[in-house]
């Protein structure tokens, strides 16, 4: 029979057995529900598999042990120093949270991990921080169903600490706490520190596996960490004399010629290159927007910098690339030196507008505008009689704002800058009960009819400013925030594929088709924009302008895969550098092998030109974390 220190000492290894038992069966069910995305995880052979299972535990465990050794030592405390029997229960509150944050993460990345790429991180907390204040019921009803969930996990957790306290953890009844303090310990001298962080790939593992060993509760609170204190790696690959001959921010622009002209620029939320592909399963029948297409300078081979639109939009607008977890412009790099396009071009004469159909500041979009120097924000509520408008998940459907911009177009003085940040075409892919799907057998699914539905809406707009004077005066271009899956049902993501957007630029005073080839990036977006409203120099930016064709020759362009891993991208190969360890992943030949099965990163045939990738890389890197910590 047990006694009551025995039941105390088994219910508290239980309760830490069940704990990893449950976290790992949640990492099975991510494995399987996210097979998809990965292309399988790259999991080649028993070795590689239980190096998954070793890494797996070891991190799980990690998790449990950092929440768990401080609540015994706390009850230690209480119990045998203090003497308070009430600080029992509030002890028991905050670890229960603690424990019920670990389970409610790991269970919500599952599903998250599809729109992220990654575990969890402090960019959640931008994210998800606005979304539900006007939303339609689906978000409220999800809302309400994590919070029953999470109350639901935080009484049982509760229920289950409480019995550990059952007996005091004092004298010879210290097991519990001893144990878990070995097992801590062992877990760093047998494995090291920087292995456990979450950002860091493990060399036993490949990059696109990370996710399968980490923890979701370990990578959020390390991401916190980051968000205060200068993460990024010093980066010393070569004198700054080389690393300024191979990238320079320092940027000079060829102006338009003649008047200055307006420029409206289309953001397209979530729509990836594969609408615009006619060899794609996925091309969207949108007659409008193919029409524009014919009429433009379309660059067929373009990449955006990250997965998020909160990373998207400091790209396209400032010309940065965000090397931090959170957004650029809610991190401690606020004052890092840059061109900001508002005031720039209020300084050539120009007025700047931002436009979008959701509540004010959702994705901290407003505090970019302000931080960049925009003049006027406009969201959901400045739409005159919103209230009555349909609605979706995001905000007000993409033709009322596109009215509104309408509108406000031809009050704005001459010349203007507008932005229109569309939002209908993001996930869960909402349509008006007014749709009318017109090709069902060419958009089979609910990204491609919203695609189709934005199509619609351009072709009103553009009908109605094409009678407008400012019209024939005025310089459209469209860029996508991020790549996005044309299918959600059949989700899957590779390298260049993972980033690839479409960007086009239509001038109605010269329509002509023009096709380009050569990569280009959302991070030229600035430049453009500058160019076209005759700004020449004194530009700080990681991109060129895409209306001068020599910029674009023997282009590498660069991408962020997550904290750790980056993409260089030419007009042939791909390449995957790990920015913590100094050194390269992967370098696929992707017009060959469209597939990236064939790794030619030690083949040495292609040394060569691996390692001018590899330097590219470094010194792209290394003007960033420099132009970073040099904030002035």
């Amino acid at each position: 029979m047990f006694t009551v220190k025995n039941i105390s000492e088994k219910t508290a290894w239980l309760f830490f057995s069940k704990l990893l038992i449950l976290l790992s069966a949640l990492k099975c069910v991510f494995f399987f529900y996210n097979y998809r995305v990965a292309n399988g995880w790259s999991v080649s052979g028993i070795n590689n598999t239980l190096q998954l299972i070793k890494w797996s535990l070891l991190y799980d465990t990690f998790c449990i042990v950092l929440i768990y050794l401080p609540f015994l030592l706390l009850l230690l405390l209480a119990d045998t120093l203090l003497r308070k029997k009430w600080i029992k229960v509030p002890v028991l509150i905050v670890f229960s949270v603690a424990i019920t944050l670990l389970i409610v993460l790991n269970v919500a990345d599952i599903f998250y991990y599809r729109f992220h790429l990654q575990r969890a991180d402090a960019d959640l907390l931008y994210v998800l921080r606005n979304p539900f204040l006007h939303a339609s019921y689906k978000p409220m009803l999800l809302a309400l169903t994590i919070a029953i969930s999470s109350g639901g996990i935080a009484w049982l957790v509760y229920g289950s600490l409480y019995k550990i306290t059952a007996q005091r953890l004092a004298g010879d009844r210290f097991i519990p706490l001893i144990t878990t303090l070995i097992i801590f310990t062992v877990l760093f001298v047998f494995t090291g520190t920087k292995k456990f962080v979450p950002t860091y790939p493990l060399t036993q593992v490949e990059a696109v596996q990370l996710p399968l060993a980490q923890n979701s509760f370990h990578t959020f609170l390390y991401s916190l960490y980051r968000k205060n204190e200068s993460a990024l790696p010093v980066a010393n690959y070569m004198t700054t004399r080389q690393m300024e001959t191979l990238f320079s921010i320092q940027k000079k622009n060829n102006p338009v010629s003649g008047a200055k002209k307006n420029i409206v620029l289309f953001i397209m939320e979530s729509v990836p290159y594969d609408f615009f592909d006619s060899g794609s399963r996925y091309k969207v029948a949108m007659p409008f927007v193919d029409s524009l297409v014919n009429k433009s300078t379309f660059f067929n081979n373009a990449y955006s910098y990250s997965y998020n639109s909160n990373k998207g939009i400091t790209a396209i607008l400032a010309g940065l690339p965000t090397l931090t977890d959170i957004p650029l412009y809610h991190s401690g790099y606020t004052s890092i030196n840059r061109t900001n396009i508002g005031k720039t071009l209020a300084g050539n004469g120009y007025g700047s507008s931002f436009f979008i159909g959701d509540n004010y500041d959702d994705m901290g979009f407003a505090q970019c505008c302000k931080w960049l120097g925009i003049q006027h924000y406009y969201c959901m509520t400045d739409i005159p009689g919103y209230q009555q408008m349909e609605k979706h998940s995001m905000g007000l459907h993409d033709e009322y704002v596109l009215s509104f911009l309408q509108h406000k177009l031809a009050t704005m003085q001459q010349p203007f800058f507008a932005v229109q940040y569309n939002i209908s075409t993001h996930y869960p892919n909402d349509l008006p009960k007014s749709f009318v799907d017109k090709y069902p057998l060419q958009n089979t699914t609910p990204p491609m009819k919203t695609m189709q539905y934005y199509n619609d809406c351009l072709q009103t707009f553009f009908k109605d400013a094409a009678t407008k004077d400012w019209y024939n005066n005025t310089v459209f271009i469209f860029c996508a925030d991020h790549w996005a899956d044309p299918d959600i049902q059949n989700f899957r993501i590779d390298e260049t594929g993972g980033f690839r957007i479409p960007i086009f630029i239509y001038d109605p005073s010269t329509e002509k088709k023009i096709k380009i080839n050569s990569p280009v990036s959302q991070l030229d977006v600035l430049n453009t924009v500058l160019h076209f409203a005759g700004k020449e120099d004194s530009i700080i930016s990681y991109g060129n302008n895409l209306a001068d064709t020599a910029l674009q020759r023997n282009r590498t362009v660069f991408a962020r895969m997550n904290s750790a891993v980056y993409e260089a991208i030419n007009d042939e190969y791909v390449l995957g550098f790990n920015a913590v360890e100094g050194k390269p992943l992967y370098f696929f030949d992707y017009l060959k092998d469209k597939q990236k099965k064939n790794n030619l990163l030690h083949n040495a045939v292609y040394t060569n030109k691996v390692d001018s990738m590899v330097l590219q890389m470094k010194a792209f890197l290394q003007t960033a974390y420099t132009h970073y910590r040099n904030k002035q």
